[in-house]
């Protein structure tokens, strides 16, 4: 006689559970990792993370679901560095700006608690080092949120560059701007003294730079000349080419997309000429890296990767990350499959109980009957 065989449905629901736990924090990651380039760890590489903009109290929903969406955002954050910084120790880090959600509108106590948090999420030991750019969300200056003294003294005490001009690597000037402020060491007149012409020049700014033209597209071009420009703000990211002379376009806009993904790019920023001398290339890029965040209403996120040579070849990949929102999607439909597997393993548990006790009961009743009958 076949033997029967009973599917324990409580323990698949459970196999299920976990399964989806183990895919959506572990794996979906280490997938994203495994198609990170390898880069040498003597080369010089620049981390670039925007708009991490962790979230605060007074914006985000009160109560458990406030609590509960601040803390699945940070640990999205916190694994994307892990992962990230696991794979590129050496890089430095250049975070480019609204580092927090709030930080322009909270009271001192609460911008340090979030400035905590900030570097809970981000140790900067996980690599070489870490710079900051603040952006509007940290300090102000996008409406009417005005930027004060006091906001800028207090992102400069925890975030702030000690150096108008900073070396990520020994040939390199990194010069942090703001179109937002020009307080402290983002004033641009006191940094062309730290800047040496024979070093490869890199702006990071917050808000794009050449995209938005102006005035101070002007004087970044004029008094600093670098050789590329590295911004944020926008969320999804793009690659603008301008002319170095006119700053007029030199052709469209290429937008960066996960699924088309243009990278790496190799950008020349300066040209041998034939008698030996170097010059500045003709063209002027600036890469508007994407967000690094699934709160910011983009279906895409990235991290930015620029590996630097001293001839002025620059290689910039998108590191791309996993989708957030459709794996909060499957821990719902884990969840219903899970109550739904326990809900019908029990159903089953109880309906052969059931059937013991009548097959019990009835055995019973033939045995015995006749001792019934007297």
């Amino acid at each position: 006689m076949a033997r029967r065989v009973y599917l324990n449905f409580k323990k698949l629901a459970l196999l299920i559970l976990v399964g989806t736990v183990i895919y959506n924090e572990y794996l979906t990651y280490y997938l994203a990792y495994s198609t990170w380039p390898r880069i040498p760890s003597t080369a010089c590489t620049l981390l670039l993370l925007a708009d991490p903009q962790l979230q605060g109290n007074t914006l985000e929903p009160p109560g458990l679901l406030g609590s509960i969406q601040r803390w699945d955002s940070d640990r999205f954050l916190k694994n994307v560095y892990y992962w990230v910084a696991s794979k590129y120790p050496h890089s430095t880090s250049i975070f480019l700006g609204d580092l927090l959600d709030e930080g322009s509108i909270s009271t001192d106590e609460d911008f340090e608690r979030y400035a905590d948090r900030f570097f809970s999420i981000f140790p900067k030991s996980y690599t070489e080092n870490s710079i900051f750019t603040p952006g509007d969300n940290d300090i102000g200056g996008e409406g009417y949120d005005l930027i004060t003294l006091n906001k800028l003294d207090r992102f400069n005490q925890r975030f702030g560059n000690r150096d108008p001009v900073l070396h990520p690597c020994p040939w390199m000037d990194l010069v942090p701007v703001s179109r937002l402020t020009e307080h402290g060491t983002l004033n641009i007149t006191s940094k062309l003294e730290h800047i040496s012409r024979k070093n490869t020049v890199v702006v990071v700014s917050h808000v794009p730079v050449l995209p938005l033209d102006g005035r101070f597209a002007e004087r970044i071009m004029a008094d600093v000349n670098p050789d590329i420009i590295f911004s944020a703000h926008d969320h999804r990211g793009y690659l603008y080419t301008g002319k170095r002379e006119s700053l007029k376009f030199d052709k469209t806009v290429e937008m960066f997309s996960k699924s088309e993904d243009i990278t790496p790019l190799k950008i020349t920023t300066r040209i041998e000429k034939p008698d030996g001398s170097i010059e500045m290339s003709e063209t002027m890029p600036e890469v508007v890296v994407p967000t690094c965040s699934y709160r910011m209403g983009v279906k895409e996120m990235g991290v930015g990767l620029a590996v630097f040579s001293r001839n002025g070849e620059v290689v910039y990949h998108n590191l791309w990350l996993p989708s957030r929102f459709p794996l909060l999607y499957s821990y719902l439909a884990s969840l219903f499959c899970f109550s739904l597997l326990f809900i019908l393993g029990k159903y089953l548990d109880l309906r052969r109980t059931w059937r013991r006790q009548s097959e019990y009961q009835s055995h019973i009743r033939k045995n015995y009957d006749y001792l019934l009958k007297l």
